[in-house]
């Protein structure tokens, strides 16, 4: 018996590296996020320090200058947030569209299996067939 190939193997395949390139997309934006996540926590860190760092200052300008730069960190921890939630939408938007290719991948290869199987049982009828017709010829044999 000869091996058999899925009639569809290209599509197979192709639909296997457009799954192979969503989890890639996927993991680069996870890190995207792990870092733009790793920024705010820094900014938010920053800012707890200024406002401890506030209270021991004396000077009116210096307390000028904190406050400036204590809005400043507030715009930008906000700013930050944005760009987190921008890139949790891509997130799930990555995932989503690897979910798809997943689904797709999934699909073929059940479509394969079924052909292979089915290619399976045509060979057992062929090979059935022929195990009849040598058992027939053999009992006519046997009676003349």
């Amino acid at each position: 018996m000869a091996s058999q190939t899925f009639s569809m193997e290209k599509i197979l395949d192709w639909r296997s590296d457009l799954e192979e390139t969503a989890k890639r997309k996927v993991a680069q934006v996870q890190v995207k996020l792990d870092a733009q996540q790793a920024v705010l926590e820094d900014l938010i860190r920053e800012n707890i320090k200024v406002k401890n760092d506030r209270l021991k200052i004396n000077k009116i300008n210096d307390m000028r200058h904190q406050q400036l730069y204590k809005a400043l960190l507030d715009e930008k921890i906000i700013h930050q947030k944005n760009q987190l939630d921008l890139t949790q939408k891509e997130l799930e938007a990555a995932q989503a569209e690897l979910l798809e290719a997943h689904k797709d991948r999934k699909v073929m290869e059940k479509l394969k299996e079924k052909e292979l199987w089915t290619t399976a049982e045509l060979i057992k009828k062929e090979e059935q067939q022929q195990l009849d017709e040598i058992a027939t010829l053999s009992f006519g044999r046997v009676l003349y």
